[in-house]
């Protein structure tokens, strides 16, 4: 399955780092940090978690299917299939960030939302992907867990 891979928007820059204090508000699932190894052919990576009671089955399900496919379109793939991605979408640096050549892109699925920050460089973590509940679905859950107030109807005179 291909994913249709965009630019973020500078607007969304928060997104591609952890803010503790609005997890919730956002929906925040976790996120998972990696790199290309030494040699920048390798994959490492691990997750860390945000919000546990988000992290449902079919979020793994789809978040297997998304990063295996962001390994065979490229993006993934390795440091150097990283660097021609990010380098072909100069329109995708994120402003402000800690150096020039850090890029943000964005995914949507019906269900989530994946921001991808991509450092195509050795030395350091390579990528990080935040995961967030996609924001129509985020709403729905919201109005499904507030309590529903009636009106109390005043006797009529």
């Amino acid at each position: 399955m291909a994913f249709k891979i965009n630019a973020a928007t500078p607007e969304e820059a928060a997104l591609f780092y952890s803010n503790a204090e609005k997890d919730k508000e956002l929906g925040c699932i976790g996120h998972l940090r990696g790199d290309f190894g030494c040699g920048g052919r390798e994959f490492w990576s691990t997750w860390w978690e945000h919000q546990g009671d988000l992290k449902t089955q079919a979020f793994k399900d789809e978040f297997d299917v998304f990063i295996n496919s962001l390994r065979k379109q490229g993006l993934l793939k390795d440091r150097s299939s990283m660097a021609e991605f990010c380098h072909a979408h100069p329109e995708s640096k994120i402003p402000g960030a800690w150096h020039l050549d850090v890029y943000g892109f964005r995914v949507d699925t019906d269900k989530h939302r994946y921001y991808i920050r991509c450092f195509p460089h050795g030395g350091d973590y390579n990528f990080y992907i935040y995961c967030y509940i996609n924001e129509k679905e985020r709403l729905r859950e919201q109005a499904q867990s507030k309590p529903i107030h009636k009106k109390k109807h005043e006797p009529e005179r």
